[in-house]
């Protein structure tokens, strides 16, 4: 085999990526999804923030330093509200060629999937979270403490890899501020496969507790990730090495 032929493999995989990016029904599929998921988080999160400070045991039982009915449920609901403006957020920024910005937006979204893994897997950890203090929060619920408890779920490299690229003032960061719509593509692309698995998360936490608020517009969720991921051909990439 020569030479040639692994560097002509990979610019024709970077072609494709660039097709993919900024192919316009690909891209229109991208931008209403991320348009209805953060509305969707926005609107059973408030829902579940006005439920947990009325119904559940917690104020009665006097476990809420705050006197709702359910810190757990707040919690939830806290964590959807945050994922929500982070979603719209970044869909705007990225909208309006602001990708550094919105990718400093996507870490953080990548931290709140570390949570909604442990608020669905670990008994108590949403209340624990939502009562917390700084010090309590570095000691059990930073990015590095969730993903060694998480075991193999969680790599650091993607950690890593969104700190590199927008989540810190670092000279590769460069290539986002150029203007390459493809980029804003990928990432956005990104973001949503993200946004779907906190959603994932949170379904597993409301089958559990019979969360009706959660569990209502699951079918409409499901079909909608389902009919962007047979559009958007980015969902395939691999991850980061």
């Amino acid at each position: 085999m020569s030479e040639q032929a692994p560097n002509r493999r990979i610019e024709i995989t970077r072609e494709a990526m660039r097709s993919a990016a900024n192919d316009p029904e690909q891209i229109e599929a991208r931008i209403a999804l991320a348009k209805f998921t953060a509305q969707v988080f926005d609107r059973v999160g408030t829902l579940l923030h006005l439920s947990g400070h009325i119904v559940g045991p917690d104020r009665k039982s006097g476990a809420s330093p705050f006197g709702y009915g359910s810190d757990e449920t707040v919690a939830i609901a806290l964590l959807l509200r945050i994922a929500a403006e982070l979603i719209g957020a970044s869909n705007d920024l990225f909208m309006n060629g602001k990708a550094y910005a919105a990718a400093a937006l996507i870490r953080q979204m990548v931290e709140v999937e570390y949570l909604a893994w442990a608020f669905e897997t670990r008994n108590h950890d949403a209340e624990r979270w939502l009562r917390s203090s700084k010090d309590e929060r570095q000691e059990f619920f930073t990015p590095a403490k969730l993903r060694k408890a998480a075991g193999d779920r969680f790599r650091s490299k993607d950690y890593g890899y969104h700190c590199e690229l927008g989540g810190h003032p670092v000279p590769t960061s460069a290539i986002l501020l150029d203007g390459e719509a493809s980029i804003s593509q990928m990432l956005l692309s990104d973001l949503l496969g993200h946004a779907g698995r906190i959603w994932d998360h949170l379904i597993g936490w409301a089958r559990l507790q019979n969360e009706g608020f959660v569990l209502e517009p699951a079918a409409e969720m499901s079909a909608k990730f389902a009919e962007w991921k047979s559009k958007d051909t980015l969902v395939d990439l691999p991850p980061p090495p």
